[in-house]
């Protein structure tokens, strides 16, 4: 990332990521709680526990989010936020879970009865991963 770029946390394709993915974990878990009793014990618990993590990517990374946009304005900045580590493995990490759930969502959407609910909530989740393919550093904004 060139000097005097925006940092990665920054952009509204990061914001984007993260509200998506907090509604595909909400839409996850009200389907877990409707249809629970329609599939395997184990599916469930798998994709209640996905929803769960992707519960917590999805507010992690809208607070640091807005800790980026903070530390923009900040005349004195106490940390570097350019070519950070967990910069990019924040995306993959996003990439990764989102996929994990559309294919959870798919398998539920075989097995149980709200199958229409399921596969909208798939194609949340793929909309995340667009997102986070998109938004991971030495891409660029559109």
């Amino acid at each position: 990332m060139p000097l005097g770029d925006a940092p990665n946390y920054s952009t509204p394709r990061t914001l984007g990521l993260a509200l998506v993915s907090i509604l595909g974990s909400l839409a996850h878990f009200a389907l877990g709680a409707l249809d629970y009793g329609n599939v395997s014990r184990y599916l469930g618990l798998w994709g209640m526990l996905l929803a769960a993590l992707l519960l917590v990517f999805g507010i992690l990374s809208l607070i640091r989010y807005a800790e980026a946009h903070d530390a923009m304005t900040d005349p004195h900045p106490r940390t570097p936020m350019y070519g950070t580590p967990h910069q990019s493995l924040t995306f993959v990490i996003g990439l990764s879970l989102n996929a994990l759930c559309a294919l959870t969502a798919l398998a539920w959407a075989t097995a149980g009865q709200l199958v229409p609910w399921h596969l909208a909530a798939a194609a949340i989740n793929l909309w995340a991963v667009w997102l986070a393919w998109r938004g991971k550093p030495g891409r660029g904004e559109d």
